[in-house]
């Protein structure tokens, strides 16, 4: 006679079941938080008509950096649907002369390339590398504008050029050339392994170093936020890090601001997601606060909050990584992702 499941086991069975249900509703409670917060984020963020509109009033009360403005208009002019109008400003910008962060004949031509002008795009890059300017995050756009395009070998013509030029003239002891040097430096070994190529010794010492100074503190804040191919960031809007930081001071010592916090991340994706698929989770305090509690940890932690960033990202509650070219930046501020987060500057 066949014998049933005792008494016990049915219980654990029970309790399996419920732990089955509890995890699927935690998985929903996670989808709908992260799609609360992905409206929260561009909720107070102008069209982007209205803020090219502002830059260009801007550009006109301001002549220092009248170039740099009308560039940042022209971009949210390619944001809003209006290239014309885009592209005039780009052409002002060059006339005007003044400084502009990535060059503005390189934003130009990026625009002309994806805008069907291909042969005057490449032209104008082609002189804007035969003159040999100052400005590495010109390279480094051109460098990611090829790369894009699957053009490795080119790519790396301009991560390798703008890297040998930065040492002809900017001193190594400089923070911002040695942060220079650490962009360029793991660009030049990304496309050096998409190309199958080994990376060379100084690029090696570059990498030592970054992860050694410069990038050290938030490596390990997010070191465990991996699961499977995936390489998840956490990252807190601007109301949410302030609740964070009353909450947890702690947390305000070791992020200082939400700028610093803001760039943190996308300094981490740029330099420790190679060969993975990138995210970014967005947490908020009061979730972060119940996952510490659920799993009896301390959400101060760098190992609470990257595991929580791989919860997010488990339950499909995270965006992916980078935006494209002509896309809002992930972090909510309205404006084009290669001039917020994702720019040189």
């Amino acid at each position: 006679m066949p014998v049933g499941p005792s008494r016990s086991e049915r219980e654990e069975y029970r309790s399996l079941q419920r732990e089955h249900d509890r995890l699927l509703a935690e998985a929903d409670r996670l989808r709908t938080e992260l799609s609360t917060t992905a409206d929260d984020l561009g909720h107070d963020v102008d069209p982007p008509e209205d803020i090219a509109r502002q830059f260009e009033l801007d550009a006109a009360a301001d002549p220092q950096e009248r170039a740099q403005l009308l560039t940042e208009a022209a971009d949210h002019w390619v944001m809003a649907g209006d290239a014309a109008r885009a592209g005039r400003l780009y052409r002002e910008a060059i006339a005007d002369g003044g400084d502009v962060v990535g060059d503005a004949r390189v934003w130009y031509a990026s625009f002309l390339i994806e805008h069907g002008k291909e042969t005057m795009g490449l032209r104008l890059l082609d002189t804007v590398f035969d003159e040999g300017v100052r400005d590495w995050a010109a390279y480094e756009v051109a460098g990611e504008l090829f790369e894009e395009r699957g053009e490795l070998a080119q790519a790396l013509r301009w991560f390798e050029a703008g890297a040998a030029r930065l040492r002809l003239y900017a001193p190594d002891t400089d923070p911002v050339t040695q942060l220079a040097l650490a962009r360029l430096g793991a660009n030049r070994a990304r496309v050096r392994r998409l190309l199958g190529m080994p990376e060379g010794v100084d690029v090696q010492r570059i990498t030592e170093e970054r992860a050694s100074t410069m990038f050290e503190q938030f490596t390990f804040d997010q070191e465990s936020a991996w699961r499977d191919d995936i390489a998840s960031a956490p990252y807190l809007p601007e109301a949410e890090f302030l609740r964070a930081v009353e909450l947890w001071p702690e947390l305000g010592e070791q992020w200082g601001s939400h700028r610093e916090h803001r760039d943190g991340v996308e300094r981490w994706l740029r330099e420790s997601a190679g060969g993975y698929s990138a995210r970014i989770s967005v947490v908020t305090a009061a979730g972060l606060a119940e996952y510490a509690s659920l799993i009896d940890e301390d959400p101060v932690q760098a190992s609470t909050r990257a595991a929580y960033a791989a919860e997010l990202s488990s339950a499909g509650s995270d965006r992916p990584w980078p935006p494209g070219r002509n896309e809002s930046c992930w972090c909510g501020s309205g404006r084009k992702y290669k001039k917020c987060c994702g720019g040189p500057a």
